[in-house]
């Protein structure tokens, strides 16, 4: 398994999202959202995202080019349509729309709708955190012909997406507390890594076609689906979670009653940014949020355990390991990444760094 250099990660995507069209701007947007997903250790919403847009834009369902604009707006809440450009370009302007406008409410809520997958939603409420605000994203597919690859608690097809919520609050120094996962036992992007790594999965996160429990996640690609949070026992509460995504998510972000009338609610997302400097009488909230750690840290832990980490902590830590050490990907990806790099050119633009 090659470990390549964040660096080298972010000349590739840059190079090959160039070669497709897109203009410089969103070309960076695009390079920055997949590298910093592989440093966090979320290597599903990175690098190996890179053949399915491409393959988007080669359909025509992606435009490389397209740019978000804001279609309805009313004091701290506002609509942004995508143009079905890169999700993670719409985000980022939704995002700093939100934080612009909870600056001056307190609080804001801004809904996007027709775009590409967002990648690792957790950058959009960690950017927020950055600023000193607190954010909940919400993320939601239902229905349609995109992205139903859950099947809902005590069914066995497909019915609606992973639906990912992310949550953030700031801490001192620029730190941050970070919620960030899917409402189903996994991203479909980490089937994604398994099956290019030839593994299994750690538990039956899926059902195969028959709808018996898998833990071979080619099952899931044969026609299985993926369990909600919790899997056989427990996963009505992520189902039920998973739900209300879809409503906060995927119908509030939805451009058009049409296909939310149809059940079109295809990825669309909603982002919360509350100001908390403006909405508590605590001074210092980070510090406070400070404070809140170091008690959950302060347990002793059970046998086996490394001890506990608060929300966000493993990516910090992941993130410090890899700029220093590297960023494993599968071989399989590599190998793909390598045809796209020579199918568009970027073999002499990249050598010096591929010798590395």
């Amino acid at each position: 398994m090659p470990i390549v250099n964040n660096n080298l990660i972010y000349k590739i995507a840059l190079g090959l999202f160039s070669k497709m069209g897109a203009p410089k701007e969103n070309a960076t947007t695009l390079a920055q959202h997949l590298t910093d997903a592989n440093l966090a250790g979320h290597d599903s919403h990175g690098i190996i995202r890179t053949m399915q847009y491409i393959k988007e834009i080669d359909e025509g369902t992606l435009n490389p080019r397209a740019q978000p604009e804001i279609v309805q707006e009313a004091g701290g809440s506002a609509l942004v349509n995508g143009n079905s450009g890169f999700g993670q370009v719409v985000a980022t302007f939704a995002t700093q729309l939100a934080i612009s406008k909870a600056k001056k409410s307190g609080i804001s809520f801004v809904s996007m709708g027709r775009m590409g997958h967002t990648g690792r939603i957790g950058a959009y409420p960690e950017t927020v955190a950055q600023s000193g605000m607190a954010a909940i994203m919400f993320t939601g597919f239902m229905g349609g012909p995109f992205a139903q690859n859950v099947t809902p608690f005590g069914g066995s097809e497909r019915r609606y997406g992973t639906n990912p919520i992310s949550m953030s609050f700031p801490l001192p120094k620029g730190g941050r507390v970070l919620l960030d996962f899917a409402t189903s036992m996994a991203a479909e992007g980490k089937l994604r890594v398994y099956r290019a790594g030839g593994r299994t999965l750690p538990d039956k996160w899926i059902i195969d076609k028959n709808g018996m429990p898998s833990d071979n996640p080619n099952d899931y690609y044969d026609g299985g689906a993926i369990l909600p949070m919790g899997g056989m026992s427990g996963g009505h509460k992520g189902y039920a979670l998973g739900f209300m995504v879809a409503l906060f998510g995927g119908l509030l972000g939805g451009l058009g009653a049409t296909e939310a009338s149809q059940f079109q609610w295809s990825g669309s997302s909603s982002i919360i940014v509350i100001d908390v400097a403006s909405v508590s009488p605590i001074p210092g909230v980070s510090d406070a949020v400070q404070e809140a750690v170091e008690w959950v840290k302060s347990s002793s832990t059970m046998e086996g355990s490394q001890g506990v980490l608060y929300p966000g902590e493993i990516e910090k830590k992941t993130r410090e390991e890899r700029l220093s050490n590297g960023i494993p990907v599968e071989q399989a990806t590599w190998n793909q990444l390598m045809a796209l790099v020579q199918e568009h050119g970027l073999e002499k633009e990249l050598s010096e760094m591929l010798k590395t």
